[in-house]
């Protein structure tokens, strides 16, 4: 019998490519989907298909999913300048790809959603973290996006064995995200955006073993689940782990937030005129104001097995390992 066929959209990103090495470890054919000009950096020297298709049409989405096992849609908008941006790329190419998923033929045996924790909201006031029975209530057009996305995608779980993995923050070598915290440290700067802010964090080659469990466990089939460490941390703590792998030391800057907002639309200026978009918005520091963002990964853990490798001191120190080897820091 043939290996299992995975088609993989996004996987020229960074949470994308560690799906893809995770799936190949573990015997997959794996089949990158990639928009035209997206960079192959991470998926050279790797036995994955390329194939180069737009996701605005589908019928060359449909014709790329034929014959596949699995199909794991982790595209998507993290940053935007405008609303919209979101929800073409995060709801309207999701709608193209269902439709094409629709086509891939009988062999089909799991479409996975990857979408975000931003999808449900911040934790209770209390610091209960948010688990998957609870109403979503996202806090930015990026989480409402996310979660029009998973509702397209649940609405389909009578004719498509679709699954949701809501993963929260990412990080891990080839994240450019945690980088400016890396770089930040070398200078000897600590930034906390909110203090006392709490948050959950995932490993990348975590996020993506809890995906194949995904794909291959029944139970998995119609649900919904976050994966996350099961303790929270805050910015202090990770920068304090993030020192101990550069060896170095950092002086703890809390900007207060007027300094922030204004930082925010003077970057929001810039990515118009650069027609970029922008790291730092007001609506992101509207996210961070919310409430912690933790959550609860106890139902991935009970029914499928799932347990994270790397604690966030091994997970810092291994990705500090990379930037140090790719010249990064």
């Amino acid at each position: 019998m043939s290996a299992p066929l995975a088609v993989v959209t996004g996987a020229s990103g960074f949470v994308g490519s560690h799906i893809v090495d995770e799936l190949l470890a573990n015997g997959a054919r794996v089949r990158c989907l990639l928009r035209p000009g997206s960079s192959t950096r991470w998926l050279d020297g790797s036995t994955a298909e390329i194939a180069r298709v737009p996701l605005d049409r589908v019928e060359p989405i449909a014709e790329a999913f034929r014959g596949a096992t699995w199909i794991i849609h982790a595209a998507g908008l993290t940053r935007a300048r405008y609303p919209r941006e979101f929800h073409e790329a995060n709801v309207n190419a999701t709608e193209r790809v269902l439709r094409a998923a629709m086509q891939a033929g009988d062999g089909l045996e799991r479409f996975l959603l990857v979408s975000s924790q931003s999808v449900a909201g911040p934790a209770a006031p209390d610091g209960r973290p948010v688990t998957e029975g609870e109403r979503p209530d996202p806090a930015s057009a990026y989480g409402v996006s996310k979660l029009r996305a998973e509702e397209l995608t649940l609405l389909l779980k009578g004719r498509l064995p679709v699954v949701v993995i809501r993963p929260p923050a990412v990080y891990g070598p080839r994240d450019t995200a945690i980088y400016k915290v890396f770089a930040a440290v070398k200078r000897h700067v600590l930034p906390v955006l909110r203090r006392g802010g709490r948050f959950t964090l995932v490993y990348a080659e975590d996020l993506a073993r809890a995906v194949r469990l995904a794909l291959i466990e029944p139970r998995a089939l119609g649900e919904v689940y976050f994966v996350g460490e099961p303790e929270a941390t805050d910015y202090v703590e990770v920068g304090e782990c993030v020192e101990r792998a550069l060896g170095t030391w950092a002086w703890t800057v809390s900007p207060p937030f007027f300094l922030l907002d204004a930082g925010a639309i003077v970057s929001e200026a810039l990515g118009f005129l650069t027609r970029s978009a922008p790291l730092l918005t007001r609506e992101k520091l509207r996210e961070i104001r919310a409430g912690d963002w933790v959550c609860s990964s106890a139902k991935i853990r009970a029914q499928l097995g799932w347990e994270p490798r790397f604690p966030l001191e091994e997970g810092i120190q291994r990705t500090a390992d990379w930037y140090r080897e790719q010249g990064w820091v």
